[in-house]
């Protein structure tokens, strides 16, 4: 991927966070009536906009979690104009506010209306089996997509293949890899019993928390199977004593031997990291039953309502008023229930999360000698800005969108603040 003065096809930023792909790009009756009611840049606004000659155009699937950071990179370049395309209007209308050449509209769509329009798309999502049926599709289209450009995945490819990239150059084989990320609240911000609050999809963490798992440990395979073995098998990660941190393993490990090119590697894990005490709470809600795929009570309202899973809280409890004929007590039933909220786990105004990301890299040199290879990524998010989270998978998918992968890239996140700690332990 060149940078996009040479792109002739405009990308498509996918967030997957707030969409899933459907097969119709139209809109419903309420949507057209909500856009024409609710719009925050007046139409003569976005008119101007979109008739400025010489832009780049790039539509912004999504407005969530971490859309914010990929407008505000975007939008840096003046020749950029971004459409922020998403369910949640009320959310695109506040980030277009906040940024120029940026306007909202309500619409849903993916993977396949980019192949079917023969635009270039970039995610920071998992490449998934039905992604990956798409791959002869987008050749035959001569689109790129590009998967797995946020944290985790994504700089944590990046900052693996430098190092193994580099280590295979002077001639060393690779033992073994270690990756180990965590989406956490800052220290100062931990204090509920889970050490842990919510700065991505809630509904990706808890699953994760009784997924399978399979890595490989001193040759072996080792299988943890879903429904919740998985936080029983977590072990204490002592490489930043100061934050009292565990790790338990991430999906499928073993699938990363080839893409790695590490097929030499004894050992090879990807893990999730957390504050020590979250897997045993964890786990008392699992054996109660409380962890499961399947809708809970808002998902079933949203549901029942016709909304969005992911509309916003304040959206959300507006519906369940009008539904229940704005009865104030009946509201307050509901919210006693717990059954409109989740801020015990959210982030409250002024707090601040943090990502850590450790990759160790165990490397045998022609010499004989073993090197251990700890490169650290510590990320804290700015109190009422962006997070944490926001910014280290908002930033690399922008990014992706002007430049090749993944040297230049991670130069380019160094611009945006992300440092990485590299050190090394050598044995003869």
């Amino acid at each position: 991927m060149n940078e996009c003065t040479t792109i002739d096809k405009p990308f498509c930023m996918y967030d997957a966070d707030q969409h899933v792909d459907h097969d119709s790009c139209r809109q419903t009756p309420a949507a057209r009536w909500t856009r024409k009611t609710s719009a925050r840049k007046s139409e003569t606004e976005k008119a101007q906009i979109m008739k400025k000659t010489g832009m780049r155009r790039v539509l912004l699937l999504g407005s969530g979690y971490v859309s914010g950071p990929v407008v505000e990179y975007l939008t840096r370049d003046k020749t950029t104009q971004v459409t922020v395309a998403s369910m949640m209007l009320r959310q695109a209308e506040e980030l277009a506010e906040k940024y120029p050449n940026t306007i909202p509209v309500m619409l849903d769509a993916g993977t396949k209306h980019c192949i079917r329009r023969k635009v270039n798309m970039v995610t920071a999502s998992y490449l998934s089996p039905a992604m990956k049926e798409l791959q002869s599709s987008a050749e035959e289209a001569g689109i790129t997509i590009v998967n797995e450009m946020g944290l985790d995945p994504g700089i944590d490819h990046m900052l693996a293949m430098e190092c193994i990239d580099k280590a295979k150059a002077d001639g060393c084989t690779v033992e073994s890899y270690s990756s180990f990320c965590g989406g956490l609240p800052a220290p100062e911000c931990s204090d509920n019993p889970l050490r842990y609050k919510f700065s991505w999809s809630p509904y990706g963490v808890l699953l994760n928390t009784i997924s399978p798992a399979i890595f490989l440990q001193d040759n072996q395979v080792v299988e943890i199977p879903a429904g919740g073995s998985l936080m029983e098998s977590s072990t204490s990660k002592d490489f930043f004593p100061g934050f009292n941190l565990e790790g338990f393993p991430n999906r499928d490990s073993t699938i990363y031997a080839e893409s790695y090119g590490i097929q030499s590697a004894h050992t090879l894990i990807r893990g999730t990291l957390r504050f020590k005490g979250f897997t045993k709470a964890m786990t008392g809600f699992v054996k109660l039953g409380l962890i499961n795929s399947e809708p809970c009570p808002k998902e079933l309202l949203c549901k029942q309502m016709g909304l969005s899973s992911s509309v916003s809280d304040e959206a959300f409890e507006e519906a369940v008023y009008e539904r229940i004929g704005k009865d104030d007590f009946a509201m307050e039933t509901l919210r006693w229930f717990g059954m409109l909220s989740e801020e015990s786990v959210l982030h409250a105004t002024g707090e601040r999360d943090m990502i850590i990301m450790r990759n160790d890299v165990g490397l045998r040199h022609p010499t004989g000698e073993l090197e251990t290879k700890h490169i650290s990524l510590v990320v804290y998010g700015t109190p009422n800005g962006f997070s944490a989270m926001a910014k280290t998978v908002g930033y690399p998918a922008a990014i992706a969108a002007r430049m090749e992968i993944y040297e230049p890239a991670l130069a380019r996140l160094k611009e945006e603040g992300l440092y990485f700690m590299s050190k090394s332990d050598l044995q003869e």
